[in-house]
């Protein structure tokens, strides 16, 4: 896969160590920093299209498939343009999305994208057979939060939801269907479990780092408990016998800026303080990103070749 680093904030411009290795590597570095405060959090279909139009441009070659690391977060509904440009270099195939995440990201949003909101547009590409969600330990899939959530998805078969833990220990209810936990299959159990749910030949993958463990990852969001070998070793898992058309790391920790115009910035503003810890993590935590980054790139890339 060829290395892109997508700068849609300040969290990658200090990653010299991975800037090298990706530009050493023949990769590209994309600036889309002007564009990024329009479109954190959540984007008009306006801001939505400048970025796509600058990625496209920054990403104007002949790779199969892209490696993309791109920062906080609260751009993960970037991820749906991802996976839509892997789906056009490789028409043919059916892909299934598979996403490791803190969050489902499957509320219903209106008149653009949430990073809330991505996995239902990802999901209904024509291309896409399904998007597996995992890992999830936030309380978004339970009720009353629960009920943002697009039904839809789970009742027609687009979306396999596996949280980490479920109330009592069991199987998760999620809209009439039960979904096994990975507390309730154990970590092997769920591993042997995962390569099931995964029937397509073409793999794209997201990962979110706020599903790792604090130990592992410093996030804008609450974080998960799965641990970095984990998360690996479920990698290799989905892409054993598969092939992968692309993949995305996000989940760096960034200075928020917010824009897109009229009350958008206060809008923004208002939904983190909400929905976000209000204390940043330590320096010391923030430089530990690196190092797992780098990580998940050897992991990824020996897994794509």
């Amino acid at each position: 896969m060829r290395p892109v680093l997508l700068h849609l904030d300040d969290a990658l411009t200090s990653q010299t160590a991975l800037e090298g290795r990706v530009l050493s590597d023949g990769g590209r570095s994309v600036d889309c920093r002007d564009l990024g405060p329009s479109v954190r959090l959540w984007g008009r279909p306006a801001s939505l299209q400048a970025l796509e139009d600058r990625v496209r441009a920054g990403l104007d070659d002949d790779a199969r498939s892209l490696l993309t690391f791109m920062g906080s977060g609260d751009f993960h509904h970037v991820s749906a343009l991802l996976v839509r440009l892997a789906s056009e270099r490789a028409p043919e195939e059916a892909i299934t999305v598979v996403h490791f995440d803190n969050h489902p990201d499957w509320v219903r949003y209106q008149n653009g994208l949430h990073c809330g909101s991505w996995v239902a547009t990802a999901a209904r590409l024509p291309s896409v057979s399904k998007v597996i969600t995992m890992g999830v330990c936030s309380s978004d899939i339970l009720p009353p939060g629960s009920k943002e959530g697009d039904a839809s998805l789970i009742q027609d078969g687009v979306l396999e939801l596996y949280a980490h833990a479920a109330p009592g220990g069991g199987t998760l209810d999620l809209f009439g269907r039960e979904f096994a936990t990975i507390q309730s299959l154990g970590e092997d159990g769920f591993a042997d479990f995962l390569a099931t749910r995964i029937e397509t030949e073409s793999l794209y993958i997201t990962i979110d780092k706020d599903v790792l463990r604090p130990d592992d990852a410093a996030t804008n969001w609450d974080q998960g408990q799965m641990t970095l070998a984990y998360l690996q070793r479920l990698l290799a898992v989905a892409a054993r016998g598969r092939r992968l058309v692309g993949a995305d790391v996000i989940g760096d920790w960034s200075h928020p800026r917010y824009g897109g115009g009229g009350l958008a910035p206060l809008l923004k503003r208002g939904e983190a303080l909400l929905d976000q810890p209000w204390s940043a993590p330590s320096v010391e935590a923030r430089a530990h990103n690196q190092a797992v980054n780098l990580s998940l790139y050897e992991t990824l890339q020996e897994l794509a070749a």
